[in-house]
């Protein structure tokens, strides 16, 4: 049997595993960017670290797994430039007199923080998502090899043919 065969076979017969793999991983990504925006200053409401939810979807032939969370994150890692037309976005200034109650900061210094962002827009936070990223791809990569690599083993095929 071809290694690419033997691998398809493979994936199949342990799709369970890989799903815990995906699901766990997901898991344990969504944990540290929570993590990340509490210890980064990033989660004033919680509601951005609430919106993060992991979804899954099984068959004996598919495993589908993401992780969802609120477009905000993209803004809290890259940041935002300057707001092209603020006057347009009444949703973005109730948002942010929302922060501003939480963080204690007084109503009368909502225009000028508002003027600011919306004229210069505001630096990210660089690693707050990508990295719990980085690592959930890095971690689920080398586990799947690993049950691949034994399987091939246990049914005598040597992976390097």
């Amino acid at each position: 049997m071809s290694l690419l065969k033997e691998g398809v076979k493979t994936l199949l017969m342990d799709s369970k595993k890989i799903a815990e793999i995906l699901i766990g991983g997901l898991e344990k990504t969504k944990k540290s960017i929570q993590k990340n925006l509490s210890t980064s200053g990033r989660n004033a409401s919680g509601s951005t670290s609430k919106s993060l939810k992991v979804t899954s979807s099984i068959t004996p032939t598919q495993v589908r797994a993401s992780l969802l969370g609120s477009s905000v994150l993209e803004q809290l890692e890259y940041g935002r430039g300057k707001t092209k037309n603020p006057s347009s976005n009444a949703t973005w200034a109730a948002d942010l007199r929302g922060w501003m109650r939480i963080r204690g900061i007084p109503e009368g210094a909502f225009y000028p923080i508002w003027r600011k962002i919306n004229e210069e827009g505001y630096k990210g936070t660089a690693g707050i998502v990508s990295n719990p990223v980085d690592d959930f791809k890095k971690g689920v990569a080398e586990d799947i090899k690993a049950i691949i690599l034994k399987d091939f083993k246990s049914n005598g095929v040597n992976s390097n043919q």
